[in-house]
């Protein structure tokens, strides 16, 4: 044990160089100072959330906005990442070691834990979740997790003390161990329900501070305080059971409607604040508070198995020439959401610098056109072989400025004479179609978040979440993303993910549109509020004031 002892420390001082060379700036999800002098935390109130999105399945590798603004208080991780810092904590594990290969991770797990079942937290535990990601339960409907590559197994020496080992190091995977969505503890009663049972949320037994009240379908959910909480992550502002009493949230889609809310003390806290809306909530006397999500940049992803002339890497190139950013944060959002510069966000660590390829540059993207052989047309479109240069897109239910966000891109892109036409449907049908993937479906906007570069293997991997969907993979990307998984130097490794950023706007995979923020309303009484490294709400330390 004692060479595994020194490789922790080891880990740590790496950690730590790593953060304050290249984590100066991880402030994503943080605490958020918006009480000025409320006096001492009191217990008890009951917290409105209103949250624009309908919740849907509540498996936890969903990472769907809505459903983990509530899931992160309910289950937890064996480590905590701090969102100011970037490093990592004890949690439900009070200590560990990790390999010299980095092929296994040891955790000494706390000896107080419980389930809300009154379960206690133990070695098998554990080890059952872990398996349920790394190998998935074909009898239970339940798939491999992406995220947990070249997993072995855990071993349970002891009933606090677990042995993960992989089959390949992987320099993200003590950042996985800390993930909402990648390495929430559930409880055995959970663990033996099939895939549909696990994506009920009443089913969900977890060792967090509240616990499920009640579920109204796809739009309310109640939590109630578990008053024998003691084992709240390293850094929290205090010790024992959550301040709050009770926490409802409400699916409320409309933005004038959330914003109201706050005025009239219907509702405490507002998720997706529009930008058009952030002065009226400050105005009223509120506080808007905006957490820049660390991970990938919230993008247009082309979609390379899609019968489109974007199978053309020159017009993939004209699209991002075409595509002015600068606009788009003046003109439909607001300084809450940081112009893209890397196809990482501000603050995440290791992101390169690929300013070079996403500066606004009309007359290349007209060049690039020209010389794949698209000819302006009489109404301004280009044409090829008959063809008009057209896209359809679709208004991306998850992120509230989606709509307006395509719609000056629609008229930035026209300048370059492409046409783009955009549907909006409802968040169902929006599903439906993405799982159909038509030869209409050449773009999928979004993200994925998590405090740690390696979040570019798991999103543009072939054997990941392959995110082009490209049928033919990319063996020098592949290479690459192999290489910065199993290279540990923190220098070394952002070099490699600069060439990562190189190959992917060099080749046209990823339009960046807007650094993902999440723009919360708050009452003046809501004290104590923050979010986690991803800028999910973490409700322990939230009190109201009178």
């Amino acid at each position: 044990m004692r060479p595994l002892r020194s490789r922790l420390l080891l880990t740590s001082a790496a950690l730590a160089t790593t953060a304050s060379l290249l984590l100066a700036a991880c402030g994503g999800g943080s605490t958020s100072g918006n009480g000025g002098d409320a006096g001492e935390p009191v217990y008890g109130g009951t917290l409105t959330v209103y949250d624009p999105v309908q919740y849907a399945a509540w498996n936890p590798t969903n990472s769907l906005w809505s459903n983990t603004q509530v899931t992160p208080t309910l289950a937890e991780r064996l480590i905590w990442q701090d969102p100011e810092t970037g490093e990592f904590k004890p949690w439900l594990a009070e200590s560990w070691e990790v390999s010299d290969d980095h092929l296994s991770y040891t955790f000494h797990l706390r000896s107080d834990v419980t389930f809300s079942n009154g379960d206690p937290l133990d070695g098998e535990t554990v080890a059952l979740n872990f398996d349920q990601h790394g190998k998935g339960d074909a009898a239970k409907g339940i798939p491999v997790d992406p995220w947990w590559a070249n997993y072995v197994g855990t071993d349970v020496p002891d009933p606090h003390t677990v042995v993960v080992k992989f089959s390949e190091p992987n320099a993200a995977q003590l950042q996985v161990f800390s993930n909402y969505r990648a390495a929430s503890i559930l409880g055995k009663p959970y663990l033996a329900l099939d895939f549909q049972g696990q994506g009920k949320l009443e089913n969900w037994v977890g060792t967090g501070p509240f616990t499920v009240d009640s579920v109204d379908g796809t739009t309310g959910v109640t939590l109630v305080r578990r008053d024998d909480y003691d084992w709240a992550p390293e850094g929290s502002d205090h010790e024992g059971k959550a301040y709050l009493e009770k926490i409802v949230f409400k699916v409320v889609p409309e933005a004038g409607t959330r914003v109201g809310a706050l005025a009239s003390g219907e509702a405490q806290v507002a998720r997706n604040i529009a930008p058009y809306d952030e002065e009226t909530v400050t105005a009223q006397g509120g506080v808007v508070e905006a957490f820049p999500v660390q991970g990938e940049t919230n993008d247009l992803t082309i979609q390379l198995d899609a019968k489109a002339p974007t199978q053309d890497k020159n017009v993939r190139l004209a699209l991002i020439a075409a595509t002015d950013r600068e606009e788009i944060n003046e003109t439909v959002l607001s300084p809450s959401y940081p112009i893209p510069t890397s196809a990482l966000t501000q603050g995440t660590p290791l992101r390169g610098d690929s300013s070079k390829y996403l500066g606004y540059d009309l007359d290349k993207a007209k060049q690039l056109l020209e010389e794949a052989g698209w000819v302006e047309g009489k109404d301004g479109i280009r044409e090829k072989d008959g063809q008009r240069l057209h896209f359809e897109s679709w208004v991306a239910p998850y992120y509230q400025v989606s709509q307006s966000v395509l719609e000056l891109l629609q008229s930035q892109w026209k300048k370059a004479g492409i046409e783009l036409n955009i549907n909006a449907v409802s968040q169902t049908e929006y599903e439906s179609l993405r799982l159909a993937r038509g030869d209409k479906w050449t773009f999928e906007q979004g993200q994925q978040s998590t405090a740690e570069p390696g979040v570019l293997y798991a999103s543009y991997g072939s054997k990941r979440s392959n995110a082009t969907h490209n049928p033919t993979p990319d063996t020098v990307l592949e290479g690459l993303l192999e290489a910065q998984s199993q290279e540990f130097d923190p220098t070394k490794r952002a070099a490699i993910i600069q060439q990562i950023e190189d190959r992917i706007f060099s080749e046209g995979y990823s339009d960046p549109l807007y650094d993902e923020t999440q723009v919360f309303g708050l009452a003046p009484s809501v004290q104590g509020f923050k979010t986690e490294s991803t800028a999910r709400s973490w409700w322990y330390d939230t009190w109201l004031s009178e």
